[in-house]
């Protein structure tokens, strides 16, 4: 019998279980294959499904096979393909709201956090993106300081194209206590936003950017339009 890491490499795995799942009588195998998008790849999945007696072929119908065991690992390779599905979708949903803009954007921390929970991530998914993109240089994380006048709240753009940096002091996370307490000496309050600014190579900028606008066009049509509030308040 091949080895049962097969069912783990083979993309049409989940399609074609999901497919016997939702069908408690089962499939027509034709039918099925011819359901899903390549099908040499599903005619591959069916063979390797019917190999390690995950699923029955009768009279050219088919089903998940019978009993507990069976059921355990139909649970267990599904769990494994959804992960890998999450985890694919946390890294292009992170690098796309990164590139969205085909123009260099400083994305504000807790607008980006806000949007990758609306998303279903958590606190912990955006900081083990943080931490793996950032040690391989992909994204900085920034304090921006604004002028503001003590005890009034202060307006933050969520966005910010790269070329209105100079509109602001943009400074490392770690450099800024020294400067505030010389400009407030000086009678200038400031105000600090943590921005996020990516540094992807055109292929990994071009994949996650084509993602965002194919699966989530409402997150690129966010971006987009309030990137402009930045434009309109320095324009009147």
């Amino acid at each position: 019998m091949a080895s049962f890491n097969v069912l783990l490499d083979a993309p049409a795995i989940p399609r074609v279980l999901h497919l016997l799942l939702n069908e408690g009588a089962g499939r027509m195998e034709d039918a099925l294959v011819e359901s899903l998008p390549d099908r040499e790849y599903a005619r591959r999945a069916v063979e390797a499904l019917v190999c390690h007696g995950i699923i029955k072929r009768e009279g050219g119908m088919l089903t998940i096979a019978d009993g507990e065991e069976t059921r355990r690992r139909v649970r267990g390779i599904m769990r494994f393909y959804d992960d890998i599905d999450r985890l694919a979708r946390r890294k292009l949903l992170f690098r796309g709201i990164l590139n969205a803009t085909q123009y260099a954007c400083l994305v504000h921390f807790a607008t980006f956090s806000a949007i990758m929970e609306s998303e279903g991530f958590t606190a912990s998914d955006v900081g083990a993106m943080l931490e793996k993109d950032g040690s391989e240089g992909y994204v900085e994380r920034l304090k921006i300081m604004y002028r503001s006048r003590e005890g009034v709240r202060h307006r933050f753009f969520p966005f910010i194209p790269l070329y209105y940096y100079p509109h602001f002091l943009m400074m490392k996370p770690d450099n800024t206590e020294h400067l505030r307490g010389r400009l407030k000496s000086a009678g200038i309050f400031m105000v600090e936003e943590e921005y996020l600014l990516g540094h992807y190579p055109k292929d990994i900028a071009s994949q996650s950017r084509d993602y965002i606008v194919k699966e989530k066009e409402h997150i690129r049509d966010k971006i987009k339009n309030e990137a402009f509030d930045i434009w309109w308040y320095y324009r009147f």
